[in-house]
C-alpha cells in the first residue's frame, strides 16, 4: 500500500510540473519569463531586449541580457521585441567622464530587431516557461 500511495505521489507531482500546475501570477498578472538571446551563434554578452505590448492595459517590460540569457517579470500576451546590444570597437577609444581614455562601443545588432524590429512574441502562461532569440545577420 505504501509504495501504491509513494507512485501516486510522484505521478501527480509530475502532471503538477509538466502543466504547469503550481505557478502563479503575482497580484498585477505578471510572471517571470526565462530566455536566451544569441547573435551568429554566440550569447549577446551585455544587452537589452523590451517587450512592447499590442493590447491595451498591458505594459511594456525591458530586462537586461547578460551572458546571452534574461529574466523579464512580464503578463501574458502579444509583444512586439526589441533587442539591442553594444560591443567595444578594437583599437578604438573614447574619453570618459573624467577624462581617461575608455574603450569605444558601438550597436551591432541590426534595427530589424531594436528599432524596426520584426520581432514579435505571444506570451502565454503557464505554458511559456522560456523564450529564446537567436538573431542572425551580417
Amino acid at each position: 500500500m505504501k509504495f501504491y500511495l509513494t507512485v501516486f505521489g510522484i505521478a501527480v507531482a509530475a502532471t503538477m510540473a509538466l502543466t504547469g500546475c503550481g505557478k502563479q501570477l503575482d497580484s498585477e498578472g505578471y510572471f517571470i519569463l526565462h530566455g536566451q538571446a544569441s547573435w551568429n551563434g554566440e550569447p549577446i554578452k551585455d544587452g537589452l531586449i523590451v517587450f512592447r505590448t499590442t493590447e491595451s492595459g498591458k505594459r511594456n517590460v525591458a530586462a537586461s541580457i547578460n551572458g546571452g540569457e534574461f529574466d523579464v517579470k512580464i503578463q501574458p500576451g502579444k509583444k512586439t521585441v526589441e533587442i539591442t546590444a553594444m560591443r567595444e570597437v578594437p583599437g578604438k577609444y573614447a574619453l570618459g567622464a573624467s577624462g581617461e581614455k575608455i574603450p569605444a562601443r558601438e550597436p551591432f545588432i541590426p534595427k530589424q530587431f531594436n528599432t524596426e524590429t520584426e520581432l514579435s512574441a505571444d506570451i502565454t502562461f503557464p505554458e511559456m516557461t522560456e523564450l529564446n532569440f537567436d538573431l542572425k545577420g551580417s
